[in-house]
C-alpha cells in the first residue's frame, strides 16, 4: 500500500508544470528623450500619429537613434513642452500611462523647484518625447 502511495505522489509531482510563462508584453510607453533645454518657448503638446508628421522625428539627431521608419505603423508619439522657464529645476514627469479599451490616457505633471532649492538662473525649456506602443487615441491629462 505504501508503495502505491509513494508512486502516486511521485506521479503527481512529476505531472505538475513548474515552468513559468515566458510571455513578455511590450510596455505601453517609452520615454525616448527629454531635457531641461531644447524645448519650445511656449507650452504645448503634440501627438504624432501620421507618417508625414513622423518625418520630423526621423530627422532629429537625438531621436533618430531610437526610432525606425516602420515604428509609425504600430505606435504614436507624444512631444510635450512646458515652455520657457526662468531657472533650472522645472521638470515634466510622466505620472501614469493607462491603456483603456478605447484610448490611452497619459497623465503628466509639471514639477517646479522647491522653495529654497538651489537653482541656476538660466532660462530652461523642459521637454519630453514619448513613444506610445499603440495606435489608439491618446488623451493628455
Amino acid at each position: 500500500m505504501k508503495k502505491y502511495l509513494v508512486l502516486l505522489i511521485i506521479i503527481f509531482f512529476a505531472s505538475c508544470n513548474s515552468t513559468k510563462s515566458t510571455t513578455t508584453s511590450k510596455p505601453i510607453y517609452q520615454v525616448l528623450t527629454g531635457s531641461d533645454y531644447g524645448g519650445a518657448n511656449f507650452k504645448f503638446y503634440e501627438i504624432i500619429s501620421q507618417e508625414d508628421e513622423f518625418k520630423i522625428l526621423l530627422s532629429d539627431d537625438i531621436l533618430k537613434k531610437y526610432v525606425k521608419k516602420e515604428d509609425i505603423k504600430n505606435a504614436n508619439f507624444v512631444l510635450m513642452n512646458s515652455g520657457e522657464k526662468p531657472s533650472s529645476g522645472y521638470k515634466l514627469e510622466i505620472v501614469k500611462v493607462e491603456e483603456l479599451p478605447d484610448k490611452i490616457v497619459v497623465t503628466v505633471k509639471e514639477n517646479e523647484p522647491k522653495s529654497g532649492e538651489m537653482v541656476s538662473m538660466s532660462i530652461t525649456r523642459p521637454y519630453i518625447v514619448l513613444k506610445i506602443n499603440s495606435k489608439k487615441t491618446i488623451e493628455i491629462k
